[in-house]
Order: structure tokens, then sequence, then C-alpha cells
């Protein structure tokens, strides 16, 4: 089994702590954490919208990932990909989840904006 692998398995799960602390307000805009893009950064409003769109996507691919790491226990043929399946899986699930917050917190933005107009 691969360390590397499991580390970043384990990274990938504790992102999935920081998602959901973001996404209650618990860790506030503008901390050092959380998704930095322009779009999750215009409210508090806007910053919970967002991390709330991501959390399912990204949580589904992060578990995904710590069974990739994983699963040289049950396949050892595969020990020498897991470190890459586990990162790809773990990026792309980013992504994914950064693209819906990213939707979800311009979703956020213009009702703020409606509201207050």
């Amino acid at each position: 089994m691969t360390p590397g692998a499991i580390i970043i398995g384990a990274v990938g799960l504790g992102l999935i702590v920081v998602l959901a602390l973001c996404a209650r307000g618990v860790i506030p805009r503008g901390w050092a954490v959380g998704i930095r893009l322009p779009a999750l950064q215009q409210s508090d409003a806007t910053w919970r919208a967002g991390h709330a769109a991501a959390l399912v996507p990204y949580a589904v691919f992060a578990v995904v990932g710590a069974l990739l790491a994983l699963s040289p226990l049950v396949f050892p043929s595969v020990a020498d990909w897991a470190p890459l399946l586990t990162t790809v899986t773990v990026v792309v699930g980013l992504i994914l989840g950064s693209v819906r917050g990213v939707s979800a917190a311009n979703k956020a933005a213009a009702k703020d904006d409606a509201s207050r107009g």
C-alpha cells in the first residue's frame, strides 16, 4: 500500500469537513480556507450558497478517491497507480464542486441584487 495515496485520500476527506463548515458559515468568508473564487467572495450569502452547492459533488469524488487509495488492499496490482488515481479523482471533484459552487453563488448574488433593487 502506498502512503502517498492514503495521505491524499485523507486530505480529500478532510476537505469535506471544511466545505461543510464554510457552507454553514462557521468558517467565515475571507478566511484562509474554502473555495477562494471571486463569485463566492461577494457576500456571506454567496459564500454559504457556493460551498453548500459544492459539498455533495466534491464529497462523492473525495469518498471515491479515498476508496481508490485503499484499493491496493484488495487489488495489489494497482498499488503503483493508487496515488495518481486518488489525486485525479480528488482534483476532478474539486473542479466539479467549484463549478457548481460558482453557479450557486452567482444565483445567490442575483437574488440578493434583486431584493435590494
